[in-house]
């Protein structure tokens, strides 16, 4: 009898649902197999190294809608057709292989970390999370920032001149580092850009900074699991707050919201002197 192979993926949603509600779940169901086939964003495979036996980057069709709430799945991808192209004849006869569909697992963002879920040739398991700790190579920051820069849901952007004198403020007592990806947020005048950087060298440099700020998005929750406090805001309060306190936050990382979608700028710089 041939071994067990699985494929997870492609991944193509946003980076805080393969956060919460994918990568965790891959993790546990590969607990269960021989082989692990991941597929997903390039500069992703930090999240998955820890189980992972071949990862394959996968840039997806950025033509059509990419917003979370609708860009989870994929259509017209034959999972033998991929697995013949991609891994070696030997690897491919030596598994009897099973594929996990790309989607948010679950009921996210409502399901709490622990919470038991049912997953599609899978049945039911209970996500596995671990702590990303990364490797800066040296390079260090007080202060991250994420300064969304999106065209979806434009009202989670915060004016540049808000972060400015943020980034004025800060400097005058921390190193302050710009996050992100370069089409998606900004570099701000007097911090350090590293943006698009790989996720090990960002999880390394959260795990020794003082904090991230920022609207609520991707690389916050990406500060939850490498121990990195977040001082945030959000245009949706109601179920944001409960992703950061609880649901969401499994190794009980600090992290203070702030009230309203365009907070006052020495309000943001008190929250993140005090956290």
């Amino acid at each position: 009898m041939n071994k067990k192979g699985i494929v997870f993926g492609p991944w193509v949603g946003e980076f805080g649902w393969e956060l919460f509600s994918w990568q965790a779940h891959c993790r546990a169901i590969a607990r269960s197999y021989d082989f692990s086939v991941v597929i997903s964003r390039p500069g992703n495979s930090y999240l998955y190294e820890d189980f992972c036996d071949l990862y394959v980057p996968f840039a997806p069709d950025q033509s059509g809608i990419s917003d979370s709430h609708m860009n989870s799945a994929v259509s017209n991808f034959n999972v033998q057709e991929f697995l013949s192209a991609t891994v070696s004849h030997d690897i491919l006869t030596s598994y009897d292989w099973n594929w996990v569909p790309p989607t948010k697992i679950g009921n996210p963002p409502y399901d709490h970390w622990r919470a038991k879920v049912h997953v599609e040739n899978a049945g039911d398991i209970v996500p596995e999370y671990c702590l990303y700790r990364g490797d800066s190579l040296g390079e260090k920051a007080d202060i991250l920032i994420h300064a969304r820069n999106r065209k979806i849901r434009e009202i989670d952007n915060w004016d540049s001149k808000k972060w400015d004198y943020v980034v004025s403020e800060l400097k005058k007592n921390y190193v302050v580092a710009c996050i992100g990806q370069p089409s998606s947020s900004l570099a701000l005048d007097g911090t350090f850009d590293v943006r698009g950087k790989d996720l090990r060298f960002i999880t390394g440099l959260m795990r020794s900074a003082k904090c991230i700020v920022g609207p609520s998005s991707g690389p916050l929750h990406l500060a939850t699991l490498s121990g990195c406090p977040q001082v945030w805001w959000t245009s949706n309060p109601n179920q944001n707050y409960s992703r950061y306190m609880s649901t969401w936050n499994p190794f009980g990382i600090k992290s203070i919201m702030l009230n309203g979608t365009n907070p006052d700028p020495d309000v943001v710089v008190k929250a993140i002197t005090e956290i």
